[in-house]
């Protein structure tokens, strides 16, 4: 009894950690509001971290959330970076929410069952970005979409589908849907930059995901040989190594860049781990995605 009282309160304590951790994850981070938009009769709801003031020629970046994550999530799990530039550079952030048991988004990868059709994501973030766009002086040129998992999959699709709305797209852990890929071979260049760990075992690092940044470059008009580069290996402990391939110039001002987290898993790079019994793999702690992306987005407005 000696041995396993000691075991047993610390069995509690972690859970009680894991609950509050958990419950921090499903909370809004500071600054940021939930709201609501109806889309077809349907209340879809999404958080806003609009930094600084509403002067016009604000940059717009929707965050989306992996397959069974929330909003809230995805802001924590990015350790609240996008707010942070937001309030430094007066941008706007988003983090929509997707609907369904699990909530993921229609990232083209499903079919609608006869009885039960699939919410129209395309359609709802395009009613968001309008929506925010005449409320808070939204730059038109400079709108933008990262994601992660299922996410990173949506974002995409958003990519392809509709690039007179998003002039680059950042997807993490995330490749794209056959019938995506199929109809996304031409149409406007969007930029993209993405990144992939090969020890991800959840969405593996397989043929699907080259093809995908082929599709990309094909699309973009980009060099057919990449820039190659290594990122320093600031933290030797998180067993990864990042290699990146950067396309460019592409049309219209576009470019590609890949990054390829050799030893990474499923993960956000520089940001928190999911929570769960799962194992995610290895996150990279030699760069923060948030602020790689951000940087990327920056570079590249639509001209």
């Amino acid at each position: 009894m000696r041995r396993i009282r000691p075991l047993m309160i610390a069995i509690v304590i972690a859970l009680a950690i894991t609950g509050v951790t958990r419950w921090r994850r499903t909370r809004p981070g500071p600054g940021t509001v939930e709201r609501e938009l109806v889309v077809d009769g349907v209340p879809r709801t999404y958080l806003l971290h609009a930094g600084g003031a509403a002067t016009p020629g604000r940059p717009l970046v929707l965050v989306l959330h992996g397959m069974g994550g929330r909003a809230a999530e995805i802001e924590r799990r990015t350790r609240d970076t996008f707010d942070v530039i937001a309030d430094r550079e007066g941008a706007v952030v988003v983090y929509p929410q997707a609907l369904g048991s699990p909530r993921r988004w229609t990232d083209g990868w499903i079919s609608a069952p006869a009885n039960a059709p699939l919410p129209d994501d395309v359609r709802f973030l395009s009613a968001l970005v309008d929506a925010l766009a005449g409320e808070l002086a939204i730059d038109r040129q400079r709108i933008f979409a990262a994601g992660i998992s299922n996410g990173g999959m949506m974002v995409h699709r958003l990519g392809c589908e509709r690039p007179d709305l998003f002039a680059a797209i950042a997807p993490v852990s995330g490749g794209m849907a056959y019938d995506v890929a199929r109809a996304c071979v031409s149409g406007p260049p969007v930029s993209v930059i993405a990144m992939h760990g090969t020890d991800d075992a959840i969405v593996r690092f397989d043929q699907d995901i080259t093809a995908s940044t082929a599709t990309w470059t094909k699309r973009d008009g980009c060099p057919p040989v990449p820039r190659a580069s290594r990122l320093p290996d600031l933290d030797p402990h998180d067993g990864t190594q990042t290699r990146v391939d950067e396309y460019g110039p592409c049309a219209a001002g576009t470019d590609v860049a890949f990054y390829t987290i050799e030893g990474g898993g499923h993960a956000w790079p520089g940001g928190t781990g999911f929570w769960g019994l799962m194992r995610r793999g290895n996150t990279p702690r030699d760069f923060d995605a948030g602020a790689v992306i951000w940087d990327f987005f920056k570079r590249h407005p639509r001209r």
